[in-house]
């Protein structure tokens, strides 16, 4: 039995490395936008560099933030008299900055606002019919956590050329290595869509990372085709991960009513079905945990914690229980 695998010629993803005159569009913009920018150079020239070859019309940005990705879009756009950036935010206000609005630093640059048409307040799906389809660039940087990313693929798919471009950003996010490294473990969203979506892949030619673990980088792109369209299963099955959070009932009422637009009867029970099992999981999960505050014994490396009517008390653990730790 042969179990050996063909070694390919030609690798089945495309690298993509900024020239020369490329950095030079994106270095016009000067150095104080990187302030407000949550992405690394190595993600700031992927992007500008994909904009400027590819030319799109009619470009979708899903996640504003402080707006120092729509800068780089725009800028990248700025002779293009035919292209336009739509940007849409959940958010209204800044998720962190009090008193921001979304998108606020790109008021800084209003030469480039001209083609820019900011949304913001409740899901995608609110904007896309007034946005139109033929959307041949979409760039995806929300939540990084399930449902998150997931559900506005499955928002925008219906709205996209047969040869759109989608790039995620945060790829990796999960990968990093931080102090909060535990709490980040669940950054792995785009990174699930990187491999079940199906389409072309791109990524940077380079990874300078060192806060990363290994030679992976934090962007990508996926340039996608007939079969896109035609395997939306992986992208429901993917929900079925667990969720990190919650959406509200009226954000999910909305989005049962776009599925049953767009998507066979089949994917709409499925995923009725998916959330159904997400909330019950929710609601054991929290009677779990308050029984949990009630008695609980849990086995650290060093000490076993014994939880009585909300009082922690401490046990050295054996030698022999340490070594098994270990």
């Amino acid at each position: 039995m042969n179990l050996s695998i063909d070694k390919p010629d030609v690798l089945d993803f495309e690298f993509v490395q900024s020239t020369d005159e490329e950095i030079a569009v994106l270095n016009s913009l000067g150095e104080e936008y990187k302030k407000y920018s949550e992405m690394s150079n190595q993600d700031r020239a992927f992007l500008n560099s994909l904009i400027l070859r590819k030319k799109p019309r009619k470009i979708l940005e899903i996640g504003v933030s402080k707006g120092a990705s729509s800068i780089i879009i725009l800028n990248a756009i700025k002779d293009e008299e035919d292209s336009h950036l739509y940007s849409l935010d959940y958010n209204t206000e800044h998720y962190r900055i009090k008193g921001k609005k979304t998108g606020f630093y790109v008021d800084n640059f209003p030469e480039l606002k001209k083609n820019w048409t900011l949304k913001t307040g409740g899901l995608s799906l609110n904007y896309l019919d007034e946005i139109g389809g033929d959307i041949d660039f979409c760039f995806i940087d929300t939540v990084h956590l399930n449902p998150g990313e997931i559900l506005d693929v499955l928002q925008v798919l219906p709205y996209l050329t047969k040869d759109a471009t989608i790039v995620f950003h945060d790829t990796n996010l999960h990968l990093k290595s931080t102090s909060l490294a535990s709490a980040s473990v669940w950054y792995f969203t785009n990174n699930l869509l990187m491999s079940a979506l199906k389409g072309k892949k791109m990524i940077p030619s380079d990874n300078p990372y060192p806060n990363f673990k290994g030679m992976c980088s934090n962007i990508g792109a996926v340039e996608v085709n007939e079969q896109t369209f035609k395997n939306v299963y992986e992208l429901f099955n993917l929900l079925t991960i667990k969720w990190s959070y919650m959406p509200s009932k009226e954000d999910l009422a909305q989005l049962t009513e776009f599925f049953a637009r767009f998507y066979n009867e089949y994917y709409l029970r499925y995923f009725k079905d998916i959330v159904k099992s997400h909330i019950e999981y929710r609601e054991l999960n929290k009677k779990i945990s308050f029984l949990e505050q009630i008695f609980s014994v849990k086995n650290q490396y060093k000490h076993k914690v014994v939880r009585i009517l909300g009082i922690k008390v401490k046990f050295k653990n054996s030698k022999k229980m340490k070594e098994y730790a270990e």
